[in-house]
């Protein structure tokens, strides 16, 4: 008998047809039966996006989850739709190369009736990606500030063993379970992870504009509901196909997240309320600026794993504090206009 139980497959899209082929090829090739539903919410695409994934066979449903400038609000729209009572979040722009991914991904919940979710390790660098795309996954992170900070949720390729945020609870040879701070949270929820719905929904959010992945694990975490498994094994996310673009990624998100919805936000990379975060971020802009540290990382990573995309470091730093600067002063005058 089959002992994984049935799963949702949330993604959502927008203009996808880059990525949405390679991101459902794969799920396609996973060695688990029980998959129920994937389901695509898609913010109004006008290119070929809904037309390959109908080409699928998989039990696909597309949702028209509107909110065009808002995937996060599409996300929440989509958790309320799931009707499995696990239910995986893989972007669109993600790819599971292992086709035992999910079984994998689904074993601590088997082991374990208090974990939330499950996510994975790391970010894949395979050697025929970009140099940006590879970068991204050898840092364990697509935000630099983030990584600053010490608020994402990706080990990074310099490290073997789990330094970042958690209290470890446990450990074997296939995942760890971790028990988070949810006053000192990391940026989990999404980029391959599954979820139990019924601990997602007693979150905060009514509205799909008030949903936001990470927000939604501090507010079931100040519940008790933060215990977490970290699984070895990877997820490769195909962030932007060139720099241009995932500058402008970044931009659209600073403006959105960080200007338009800052006041709803439970949780935020930089925490205003926080010393420690002044610090760190004023240590990331002069780190950008001066170039020295972030060209010192690079050469540390690449002695622990050969690869020239770490040396993509100092320019994403220092195009990240550039784009930011000039988002939070474009929110400043809009606010204050």
């Amino acid at each position: 008998m089959n002992k994984y139980p049935d799963l949702s497959i949330l993604i959502i899209t927008l203009n996808s047809e880059r990525t949405i082929y390679k991101c459902l090829e794969n799920i396609n090739k996973q060695n688990y039966s029980s998959i129920k539903e994937v389901l695509i919410v898609d913010g109004g695409s006008t290119d070929k996006t809904l037309e390959i994934a109908k080409s699928f066979d998989l039990p696909i449903k597309i949702i028209n989850g509107k909110y065009k400038n808002n995937q996060e609000a599409r996300r929440g729209i989509g958790i309320k739709l799931v009707k499995s009572k696990y239910f995986a979040m893989i972007d669109s722009d993600n790819y599971i190369y292992d086709e035992n991914w999910l079984k994998e991904m689904m074993q601590p919940f088997l082991e374990n009736d208090q974990i939330v979710a499950s996510q994975t390790l790391r970010y894949s660098v395979p050697k025929d990606e970009s140099i940006l795309n590879r970068y991204f996954g050898l840092f364990g992170a697509t935000d630099p500030v983030a990584y600053y900070l010490g608020k994402t949720d990706r080990l990074s390729w310099r490290f073997r063993e789990w330094n970042l945020k958690g209290k470890m609870i446990s450990k074997n040879k296939n995942y760890s379970i971790l028990e988070f701070n949810p006053d000192d949270f990391l940026t989990v929820g999404c980029n391959g992870i599954i979820i139990r719905k019924n601990l997602l929904l007693k979150s905060k959010w009514r509205r799909p504009e008030d949903f936001f992945h990470s927000d939604v694990f501090v507010d079931i975490g100040r519940q008790g509901f933060n215990k977490f498994a970290i699984v070895n094994n990877e997820i490769f996310h195909d962030t932007s196909e060139n720099l241009f673009n995932f500058f402008a990624k970044r931009r659209r998100y600073m403006m959105l997240h960080y200007g338009k919805y800052n006041n709803k936000r439970r949780f935020k990379i930089f925490d205003e309320k926080k010393i420690s975060d002044y610090v760190k971020l004023f240590l990331f802009i002069f780190f950008a600026l001066t170039i020295i540290q972030p060209l010192y990382m690079s050469i540390a990573g690449y002695i622990r794993k050969n690869d020239f995309a770490w040396f993509a470091h100092p320019l994403v730093c220092l195009g990240v504090t550039i784009i930011y600067t000039e988002a939070i002063l474009r929110n400043l005058i809009i606010k204050y206009k």
